[in-house]
């Protein structure tokens, strides 16, 4: 696929513009800081998302599946949840990966006639971003159980502090 190739050339260019929008959903010091700190560390959420994105992006690049891409999307979609992200904005870095692609090969798609292989490459992102989603959703439904465990633990400890027994 003439597309693939093209995307590998522009591989470097490509993950930089999409690190900058995932980085600018965040507050302009923290997206500063998540974006120049290198000590993993020192920022271990900048490193999580780089590494993450750069495999996604070559697993995109080698037609790998949403399979093979759901551990490395899981690992941002976790940060994202836990920071309370609205599912919309934490899924979105999949959506901003499409614009920052189409925005960098656009004249080479159009100059060798490859948009059914754009086509294809949007529908693959497209599928990203409902497993996306899915992995969204499921964090919450987590994150809300263990809400509700520690709402429970706590009810517990208060009830025996006051010296009644639980029901």
């Amino acid at each position: 696929m003439e597309l693939h190739r093209l995307l590998e050339k522009k591989k470097p260019t490509i993950l930089n513009e999409w690190l900058t929008e995932i980085f600018n959903t965040y507050s302009a010091n923290t997206a500063t800081f998540l974006k120049d700190e290198g000590d993993v560390f020192a920022n271990p959420i900048g490193h999580t998302i780089t590494t993450n994105a750069e495999h996604i992006l070559d697993g995109l690049i080698k037609g790998e599946d949403g399979d093979e891409l759901s551990v490395y999307i899981e690992q941002i979609i976790r940060i994202r949840a836990v920071q309370h992200f609205t599912p919309v904005q934490a899924v979105s870095f999949i959506n901003n990966l499409k614009t920052v692609i189409l925005d960098q090969l656009r004249p080479e798609i159009s100059r060798h006639s490859l948009w059914d292989e754009w086509e294809e490459l949007q529908a693959d992102m497209d599928n990203l971003a409902v497993l996306a989603y899915g992995i969204y959703t499921k964090i919450q439904e987590r994150i809300e159980h263990i809400r509700a465990k520690e709402i429970e633990n706590n009810e517990r400890f208060l009830m025996k502090l006051m010296g009644n027994r639980t029901p």
